[in-house]
C-alpha cells in the first residue's frame, strides 16, 4: 500500500517535468535551469547601513550577517573604528549579499545630498539607517535625502537592549511599555524633523533572535524587488515557523531544477544499479541546504553567542543531518548508495512510464528520480533538524531547587 501511495505521489510531481521535457531536448532544459540557477546564486543584492558616526552601524553590519565580532570577517568595531569609507562586507555563505558600511554622516562635514553622492547611493538596493538612544539633525537630513531619492529605506533604533538595562533600575519597570514608549519617541521624532511617516523597529545587535531584528530581515524580503525577495529569505537565521517553511518552500523548487540537470548530466554511475548521479552537484546542493537552515558550524556558534547556549547543546539538536563542513564526497555517495537501492526498487519503472519520451535513456531518468527522492529526503530531515535547534534556542534554562 505504501508503495502505491508514493507511486502515486510521484507521478504526480513528475507531470511538470513532462511538460518541460516536451518543449525541448533534455541537454537544452536542463541548461536553461542551470543558467537560471546560477543567476539566481549570483543576483546582487547590495544594502547600506548609514546613520551618525557612533551609533553602531559596525555591531550591526555583523549581526546582520550572522558574524561575531571578532570574526576575522567582521566589521571593526569599538573606540577609534569609526568607518571612513564605504566597505562591503560580503554574506560568510551567500556572497552575493553585500552589507555595506557607510561612514557616518557626522565624519563628513557636509550636506546630506553630497554624502550620498560621496557613497554612490545609486549602487544599494535599501538603506537602514541606525541611531542609538537619540535623534539627531544628521538623522532627519539624511532621511529627508534618501526619501527625496526614492530610495527604500528602514529606520533601525539599535542598542534597545542596553535601553532596556538601563530602564530595569526604575520603579514599575515593564518592558513592553518601554519598547513602545521608545518606538513612539523615534517615530515622532522621524515624522518631526524628517517629514517622513515610518515604522521604527527596535533591535539588537547582541541578540537577534529578540525584539525586532527577525521582523526587519523580514519585512526587507518581502518589499525586496520580486526578481530579489527570494535571496535575504534564504541567507536568514530561522526564529519562527513561519521562516521556516518560507525557506522548506523555495528549496522544493531548486530540488526540482537540480533533479533535472542531474538528469542530463548523469555521469557518476551508481555500482550495481542501472542509473548515474552527478555526485558534485549534490555535494554543493546538501551544503547549500544546510547553510540555508543555520546547520553549519559557523552558524550555530553566532546563535550560541547571541543566545548564552552552549554550542554542543545547539549541535546536540541536529540528529539527522551533518554539518556543512562535513559534506564530501564519500559522505554523499554513503548516502546516495542508501537512497538508490530503495528508489531503484519502487519508483524507476512509474517514471519511466510516465515519461517516454526519456524511456530509452534510462540513465537518465535513474538519475533524475534517484536525485529528486534523495534530495527531498534530505530537505526533510534538514526542517527536522533546524526545528530542533530553534526549540533549543526558544528553550527556558531549568530553575535550580535549593
Amino acid at each position: 500500500m505504501g508503495n502505491l501511495v508514493l507511486k502515486d505521489f510521484v507521478r504526480r510531481e513528475f507531470e511538470d517535468l513532462k511538460s518541460e521535457l516536451n518543449k525541448g531536448n533534455i541537454p537544452k532544459v536542463a541548461s536553461e535551469y542551470q543558467n537560471r540557477l546560477n543567476e539566481m546564486q549570483n543576483l546582487p543584492l547590495n544594502i547600506a547601513v548609514t546613520g551618525d558616526a557612533g551609533a553602531g552601524k559596525s555591531s550591526f553590519v555583523n549581526a546582520f550577517r550572522g558574524v561575531r565580532d571578532d570574526d576575522e570577517e567582521a566589521a571593526e568595531v569599538g573606540p577609534g573604528k569609526e568607518t571612513m569609507e564605504p566597505k562591503a562586507y560580503p554574506h560568510p555563505s551567500f556572497p552575493n549579499i553585500k552589507i555595506w558600511d557607510l561612514p557616518g554622516i557626522g565624519t563628513h562635514q557636509v550636506k546630506a545630498a553630497k554624502y550620498l553622492k560621496n557613497v554612490q547611493f545609486e549602487r544599494y538596493d535599501i538603506f537602514i539607517m541606525i541611531i542609538s538612544d537619540r535623534f539627531t539633525e544628521n538623522d532627519a537630513l539624511l532621511a529627508k535625502e534618501i526619501q527625496r531619492m526614492r530610495k527604500k529605506f528602514y529606520y533601525v533604533c539599535s542598542r534597545i537592549d542596553i535601553t532596556i538595562n538601563n530602564e530595569m533600575m526604575k520603579k514599575n519597570f515593564n518592558v513592553e511599555d518601554t519598547l513602545a514608549s521608545m518606538r513612539q519617541y523615534c517615530e515622532s521624532c522621524l515624522k518631526k524633523a524628517a517629514e517622513v511617516s515610518s515604522r521604527v523597529f527596535l533591535v539588537s545587535s547582541r541578540e537577534v533572535y529578540m525584539y525586532d531584528f527577525p521582523l526587519l530581515q523580514e519585512t526587507i524580503a518581502v518589499e525586496l524587488p520580486d526578481h530579489k525577495k527570494d535571496i535575504l529569505t534564504l541567507s536568514v537565521h530561522i526564529f519562527s515557523e513561519k521562516e521556516l517553511m518560507k525557506k522548506k518552500e523555495l528549496m522544493k523548487s531548486y530540488i526540482k531544477k537540480i533533479a533535472l540537470i542531474s538528469c542530463a548530466c548523469g555521469v557518476v554511475p551508481v555500482p550495481g544499479l542501472s542509473m548515474a548521479c552527478d555526485v558534485g552537484i549534490l555535494i554543493d546542493a546538501l551544503k547549500r541546504f544546510c547553510r540555508v537552515f543555520g546547520l553549519d558550524d559557523r552558524s550555530l556558534r553566532f546563535l550560541a553567542l547571541q543566545t548564552g547556549k552552549e554550542f554542543e547543546v545547539l549541535r546536540s539538536a541536529i540528529k539527522k543531518t551533518p554539518l556543512a563542513n562535513a559534506i564530501d564526497g564519500e559522505l554523499v555517495f554513503t548516502l546516495l548508495m542508501r537512497s538508490s537501492l530503495w528508489v531503484a526498487v519502487s519508483l524507476v519503472e512509474t517514471v519511466l512510464d510516465i515519461i517516454p519520451v526519456i524511456g530509452s535513456l534510462f540513465g537518465g531518468a535513474s538519475s533524475y528520480v534517484v536525485t529528486y527522492h534523495f534530495l527531498n529526503s534530505f530537505l526533510e530531515d534538514a526542517v527536522e533538524d533546524a526545528r530542533n535547534v530553534r526549540a533549543k534556542l526558544l528553550q527556558q534554562p531549568e530553575s535550580q531547587g535549593v
